[in-house]
């Protein structure tokens, strides 16, 4: 399948991983929004990269551990796939300039051949594409969806991530990122079997925000496939295991829902860090 070949990323100790903090938050406190670093080789002006290479380069947290672009984790499966919505609104796409990832765009209906209807075959091939597209920096190489049917699917890490602490702290584990953060969605953490666990998480627009210390700016599409023209803001919401009822996450699965207000068309970019605190908390159990 398509995006096998990208499960190249290893779980690192927090030695290795994160930098040193000066003064590391207690296990009550509530940290804040981390910064985002991107590069845009190429272009001095970042909003001019937006048909290029938009690549993540380090997530700065509040308590100045640095994780740096070689430690995240990507996802590394992409299963139970569920799209019902009008064709030529659900696809991967990327920067037409871009030399991070696969550019161009891709529509679910295509996977098999025929594009007139969207089949088992389709969900099955274009899940492995959504996969591909998520496992790299490049935050223009991402999945888009425009439309209110919404979807669902599950995301497996390439590597099980551990929290750093196991209360709420300053060091999210799980960064979603969103094309202009007007997205509503849901969060729930799984187990091997697919189990739900822990505590969903849903995920409005009040909780996605402009990325710190400056503004993130992507490309789109028309619907013809055709580059539109101008800037669009990527939003992001970071999410400390804790928020999810958990201390160690591998499977999760990511569902819209409209309900209660709010739009169903995510546009997604997933990437995680490992933030254990030692290497023996990756062997600990927990009654």
């Amino acid at each position: 399948m398509l995006g096998k070949r990208f499960a190249f990323v290893a779980v690192l100790t927090a030695s290795t991983l994160l930098g040193t903090a000066a003064t590391p938050p207690s296990s009550g406190q509530t940290g804040t929004r981390p910064n985002i670093h991107v590069i845009t080789p190429g272009y001095a002006n970042p909003r001019d990269a937006v048909g290029a290479d938009v690549l993540l380069d380090r997530i700065v947290f509040s308590d100045g551990v640095v994780v740096p672009s070689s430690a995240f984790v990507y996802p590394g499966q992409v299963h139970q796939l569920t799209y019902n919505g009008p064709l030529v609104r659900f696809r991967t796409q990327n920067g037409q300039a871009a030399t991070v990832g696969n550019p161009g765009l891709r529509y679910i209906e295509n996977e098999d051949g025929n594009p007139s209807s969207i089949s088992d075959q389709d969900r099955l091939f274009f899940a492995d594409r959504m996969e591909t597209a998520w496992a790299n920096n490049n935050l223009n190489n991402r999945v888009q969806l425009q439309t209110q049917a919404g979807y669902s699917f599950i995301v497996g890490l390439q590597t099980q991530i551990w929290d750093s602490n196991f209360s709420y702290d300053a060091r999210p584990e799980l960064f979603i990122f969103e094309d202009q953060g007007n997205s509503v969605l849901t969060i729930q953490p799984l187990d091997e079997e697919f189990n739900n666990i822990g505590t969903p998480a849903e995920v409005r627009a009040v909780d996605i925000a402009s990325i710190n210390p400056n503004k993130v700016w992507v490309g789109r599409w028309n619907q013809n496939g055709s580059p539109q023209s101008g800037t669009y803001e990527l939003k992001m919401y970071a999410i400390d295991l804790n928020r999810l009822g958990v201390t160690h996450l591998k499977w999760f699965r990511i569902t819209t829902d409209v309900q209660g207000g709010g739009e169903a068309s995510a546009d997604l970019k997933i990437v995680a860090v490992d933030t254990s605190p030692a290497p023996a908390a990756q062997t600990m159990t927990f009654d």
